[in-house]
């Protein structure tokens, strides 16, 4: 079927080394992406959800017994590499997505700062402490911004009229 007759909506779930690929070749007419982390260059996008960071760390690590961090206390620590992500800053090991990071944590090898719900409920063997100066998250439904299409522009506006109003308070701590 031709993609402009197509009258349903197909799903598909990618980790994040594609998901905006798929977007931008038509392989997905919209998804659901994490800013500031994935690349909302040419994609039209709506906030859905905006929530705030956590330091995701084994229980013995220094930072475990802290009530709230700051991201300038996270530095030297081994981050993440993400696979297939470009021009990422981590500097430990390289992870495909969150259930790998959180292994990787749980054995010491290195932390993560992840939007809460990603982490949510609280995984086993590891400790989250609110980063209160980390930028938020926002959890954006995105589509090419080249696309017209009634079907992309009605999925758009019945996501945007189901959303949650919510608006991120300031961090504790």
């Amino acid at each position: 079927m031709s993609r402009s007759s197509r009258s349903e909506v197909d799903i598909l779930f990618s980790g994040p080394a594609d998901r905006t690929d798929f977007l931008r070749d038509g392989r997905a007419d919209v998804g659901l992406l994490y800013s500031p982390f994935d690349d909302l260059e040419g994609l039209a996008y709506e906030t859905l959800y905006a929530e705030h960071r956590v330091a995701v760390i084994p229980p013995g690590h220094r930072l475990a017994g802290r009530t709230s961090l700051r991201m300038s206390d996270l530095e030297g620590e081994s981050m993440p590499r993400w696979k297939g992500v470009p021009g990422g800053d981590g500097t430990g090991p390289e992870v495909a997505d969150v259930v790998q990071l959180v292994d990787m944590i749980k054995v010491g090898r290195m932390i993560g700062v992840l939007p809460r719900s990603l982490i949510e409920p609280m995984k086993a063997d590891v400790v989250c402490v609110p980063v209160v100066d980390a930028p938020p998250s926002r959890l954006v439904l995105a589509w090419n911004e080249q696309d017209r299409r009634p079907l992309v522009a009605s999925f758009v506006a019945a996501a945007l009229e189901a959303k949650p109003h919510q608006s991120v308070a300031a961090a504790p701590g």
